[in-house]
């Protein structure tokens, strides 16, 4: 019987060792570990990670005495997100492949850590899990040190006081000019519309498609879009001039040249972006990207439409009651339009074969190999390296290819 290899594995996930202590992940060994974990110490008492850290260095050496071991930290980074789970999976793959590891234990200092779970089950097998909570008097103090703690990382300083910062600056400039406050709850509103129905990446991802097409049948698609945009935006500036000569306010006047690039030159725009992106998709098979383009598009005349009611009821030409019924409509259409495209992808699977194709995240993560389609519940079964099995959302598939790629 081949003996154990365990991983005493820990992250960092938000880099701490690099921004404070100037240490680059991965730190592999128990003196490294020390080390790194007492630099941390002195450039912030503080912080948890490096007690994450002496914990690991802890448990190793309870199992090195019976077992080979070797103890790792690796580091994200601190932007998060994206960033940071991909340079993660990076060091971890570097890590497993000098040290052939057995199975795994995770020592982590908080839920953040806990995110990145399913990363590592599905590269190696998970014996257990520490997590390393500071001891207080109190609950409640210690709930209130965490906070402290995580609104100095500068994600959440962004998060929790850039933002804000940023809307009232906005409200106090709005004010300061004579425009009130409903010009920034009109943008921020749109905003967190946009975001809330997915159109955000949807919008970045046509940018693209123009500036790059990958067929000249598309190009001649795309060009008369460019030209629409020119003659919205062209009718819109008139409009709000025209308005704003009127008398009305800048706030209607706005609305008033907002509302002609909504309707109709926006649906005929996006219904121009769905037939240049079949006429790319089509000849490749790519039904998986054309579902959440058609997706992303339904979504896009929903918003559309809504911003245009909703910017009719602020010039006086539609009811307030208009405006919400067309709010209730929409949500009630988006959901069927997911159940739609949901269905759809779980039909494409049933007729391309997924099983024995390799499966990875949109970052890179390598998860295993679909092992098995489940129509029922809509899901593939991927296999992990390790033998476990994980049911994937068909939605989640974002492009076939010899690879399958899911959204994280």
């Amino acid at each position: 019987m081949a003996k154990e290899n365990i991983l005493v594995l820990c992250i960092d996930r938000d880099d701490d060792l690099g921004k404070k202590a100037g240490v680059t992940g991965p730190v592999i060994g128990r003196q490294a570990n020390i080390q790194a974990a007492t630099n941390l110490l002195l450039k912030d008492p503080e912080d948890t990670d490096a007690n994450a850290m002496f914990q690991a260095v802890k448990i190793y050496d309870e199992v090195i005495k019976s077992k080979k071991a070797e103890v790792v930290t690796i580091t994200g980074d601190s932007r998060l997100g994206y960033h940071a789970d991909k340079k993660i999976v990076t060091q971890l793959e570097s890590i497993l492949q000098q040290f052939h590891a057995t199975s795994c234990i995770f020592v982590t200092d908080g839920a953040d850590d806990e995110e990145l779970l399913p990363l590592i089950s599905s590269r190696i097998k998970l014996d257990s899990k520490k997590t390393v909570v500071m001891k207080q008097a109190k609950e409640l103090e210690k709930t209130y040190v965490t906070l402290l703690s995580k609104l100095k990382e500068p994600y959440y300083a962004k998060l929790f006081f850039g933002i804000p910062a940023l809307i009232l600056i906005s409200f106090l400039i709005s004010d300061m000019l004579g425009y009130g406050w409903r010009p920034i709850v009109g943008i921020v509103g749109m905003y967190l519309l946009l975001k809330g129905f997915g159109i955000e990446d949807f919008l970045i991802n046509t940018v693209r498609n123009l500036l790059s097409p990958s067929t000249r049948t598309a190009l001649v698609v795309y060009v008369p879009i460019i030209a629409l945009a020119l003659i919205s935006i062209s009718i819109g500036v008139s409009e709000f001039v025209n308005a704003a000569s009127n008398g009305y306010s800048f706030f209607e006047s706005l609305s008033f040249g907002i509302r002609p690039i909504l309707w109709p030159f926006a649906v005929f725009i996006i219904i121009l972006i769905i037939i240049g992106r079949a006429i790319e998709l089509y000849p490749k098979g790519s039904w998986f990207e054309l579902i959440d383009t058609g997706l992303s598009s339904v979504n896009g005349i929903i918003v559309s439409l809504l911003a245009y009611l909703a910017l009719s009821w602020v010039v006086g030409e539609a009811w307030f009651y208009e405006f919400l019924i067309a709010m209730f409509v929409s949500i009630i259409l988006t959901l069927i339009a997911t159940e739609f495209a949901r269905s759809l992808k779980i039909r494409v699977a049933a007729k391309i074969r997924l099983e024995g194709k390799e499966i990875i995240t949109d970052i890179g993560a390598y998860i295993g190999k679909i092992i098995g389609i489940d129509k029922r519940a809509g899901t593939a079964i991927a296999q992990t390296p390790i033998g476990t099995k994980i049911p994937i959302k068909l939605e989640r598939i974002s492009s076939v290819g010899e690879r399958v790629i899911v959204k994280q």
